[in-house]
């Protein structure tokens, strides 16, 4: 039996679980992945949104890396909550001299109604993680803040994938997209724009599952599918989660 494809998460330790390293790690193991962790900082939410996010010193971040490097070689990255523009730098830097496998770069903009990504880390992002990114993985609903795409029908998101690709990004999704009784995801790869379809599930509100979806594209892509067939099978995980949690 061949051993499990290690996955990085960089990412925050959330007290609730619903985000960050530890939801990471659940859907890892349900995805039959191991987990190695970077800790970025810690997030304390509340039913409300945000109680408190602090930021973990640089050299405890760098620790972290050279600690798993010595023991591990992840097969795929994804990148969560990244504090401020230093910590980003500190970040792509390590991943830049470490083999990492592919890199999702997946910004968290808000924590429910709270917005916890500023200007000056966004802009931060987009100079130093976002031509790192073998795809850069955006909830349909921070297009107007991260792409400035306020539209959103399907050519408006198109639009907006294609603007961040032209930022550094090789390849963009934007995901979570409602059309209807569907829900779309939109790739921009290079090439001709996919658009990935899947029925709306009636399910009560999952908290963190857009955080789900970027470390199931992640898993996937270290378990050696192309990008498409990832994007793909992390749709139909998703859908997976939310019939669970109906029945």
């Amino acid at each position: 039996m061949s051993a499990e494809p290690v996955v990085l998460t960089i990412h925050a330790v959330d007290t609730q679980g619903d985000e960050g390293v530890t939801a990471d790690a659940a859907a890892l193991s349900d995805l039959h992945c191991r987990a190695v962790q970077v800790v970025t900082s810690v997030l304390v939410a509340t039913p409300h949104g945000v109680g408190a996010l602090e930021g973990l010193s640089l050299s405890l971040v760098a620790e972290q890396f050279e600690s798993l490097t010595e023991t591990s070689r992840p097969q795929a990255t994804r990148t969560g909550i990244l504090r401020d523009p230093i910590q980003v730098e500190l970040v792509a830097t390590l991943i830049r001299q470490c083999g990492v496998g592919p890199v999702v770069v997946a910004p968290v903009v808000r924590i429910g109604g709270t917005r916890i990504l500023d200007d000056a880390t966004l802009e931060a992002m987009r100079r130093l993680l976002f031509p790192l990114a073998t795809v850069l993985l955006v909830r349909a609903a921070d297009l107007p803040l991260i792409a400035g795409e306020r539209g959103r029908d399907l050519d408006a998101i198109k639009r907006g994938a294609s603007a961040l690709r032209q930022q550094g990004a090789r390849s963009v999704l934007v995901s979570g997209a409602a059309s209807g009784s569907r829900v779309l995801d939109v790739l921009d790869d290079g090439g001709p724009v996919a658009v990935f379809d899947a029925p709306r599930v009636a399910a009560p509100r999952v908290a963190g599952l857009g955080g789900v979806h970027a470390i199931a594209l992640t898993a996937f892509l270290a378990r050696g599918e192309t990008l498409r067939r990832a994007v793909d099978a992390s749709q139909r995980y998703i859908a997976f989660r939310l019939q669970r949690v109906r029945s």
